[in-house]
């Protein structure tokens, strides 16, 4: 018995002295006996499974979100009642022509307003209108309540700048409203003229040229604004020193649509004092109406068809009607008989 104990502990002896080798410990002859103590249990962790693993992993400790910059109040855009908007003291475009109108509201009722109105608050606590009052006007048109609105600080001189150039980048202006705003940038803000025309965009010839047109007389400026009379035609007249010849000429240029050149010609005349040169036969009116309505008469006759003269100063041009391919065909067959 004594042989197999002796035994039994060379064999525990040899095991232990294999894991402190490597485990790096001291060999079992030197570890002291421990004695019996209380044993206190920690608290038991529950089991980690794959399910909790997994939501460790995907559902880590969530990091501060991060702070989001201050909006600046002057990019954000607003739903404005359309009630609490105002026309601008500064809007240029004096006219709003109702046909383009129709269309803009037409437009924004299928697809909605795409550029944001822009607007200043002024002193009295109003929200002034600086660009877009067509979308503004359209949108009334097409029953909307609230439109989208961005708010700037604006100075008076700012406001007409950005409404001026504005309608100028759209030609929204006609050519008095556009000499008028420039004029208004000159007289109330003291810009020169090449200061003007660096903040629109344009030479400074344009703006002189622009402004002088004010210069002439309301009824021939009424004549460029509703675009009967050319801007062309209204340089020319400038060279007159009168405004009640400005105004005669104005009214012969409108009714016998005569050009620029021949308009030339008749200011220098008048300008040296030789005015018999102005003097160009023509035929009275009435008496030249009827004469070319007896010639489409006689047309119509002929080639079996409506015809249409319009005729202006010697010029003009006949229109032949025809309402099928059929009738095209005798057409060009009777020209062709005629030319034969």
């Amino acid at each position: 018995m004594s042989d197999i104990a002796v035994e039994s502990t060379n064999k525990k002896k040899g095991l232990g002295r294999g894991l402190g080798s490597l485990l790096g410990g001291p060999a079992p002859a030197d570890i002291p006996v421990a004695k019996p103590t209380v044993e206190v249990k920690a608290p038991i962790a529950p089991p980690v499974t794959a399910a909790t693993a997994t939501t460790t992993i995907q559902n880590p400790t969530p990091a501060p979100a991060p702070v989001a910059p201050p909006v600046d109040p002057e990019s954000k855009i607003w739903k404005v009642g359309i009630d609490k908007l105002q026309s601008g003291q500064y809007q240029p475009r004096q006219h709003f022509e109702k046909e383009p109108l129709q269309e803009l509201a037409q437009s924004i009722k299928e697809n909605g307003i795409l550029q944001p109105i822009v607007a200043r608050r002024t002193t009295s606590g109003k929200l002034e209108i600086v660009a877009g009052e067509r979308r503004w006007r359209a949108a009334q048109l097409a029953g909307l309540h609230e439109v989208p609105v961005i708010l700037r600080s604006f100075t008076d001189k700012e406001a007409l700048e950005l409404a001026i150039v504005e309608n100028i980048q759209r030609e929204d202006l006609n050519p008095i409203e556009e000499a008028e705003g420039y004029s208004r940038l000159i007289s109330e803000f003291k810009l020169s003229q090449q200061q003007v025309a660096e903040k629109v965009g344009r030479d400074r010839a344009t703006v002189a040229n622009a402004v002088r047109l004010l210069s002439l007389p309301e009824e021939v400026k009424t004549m460029i604004s509703e675009n009967t009379l050319s801007v062309g035609h209204a340089k020319v007249l400038l060279s007159l020193p009168e405004q009640k010849k400005q105004i005669e000429l104005a009214k012969k240029v409108v009714n016998e649509k005569i050009a620029v050149r021949k308009l030339e010609k008749m200011v220098q005349a008048i300008v040296k004092g030789d005015e018999e040169e102005l003097e160009v036969p023509t035929f009275d009116s009435n008496v030249t109406q009827r004469l070319i309505s007896g010639l489409s008469d006689e047309l119509q006759k002929i080639l079996g068809t409506k015809v249409n003269i319009d005729y202006s100063n010697s010029k003009g041009k006949i229109s032949i009607h025809f309402y099928s391919d059929d009738e095209l065909t005798q057409f060009v067959d009777r020209l062709k008989e005629g030319w034969q």
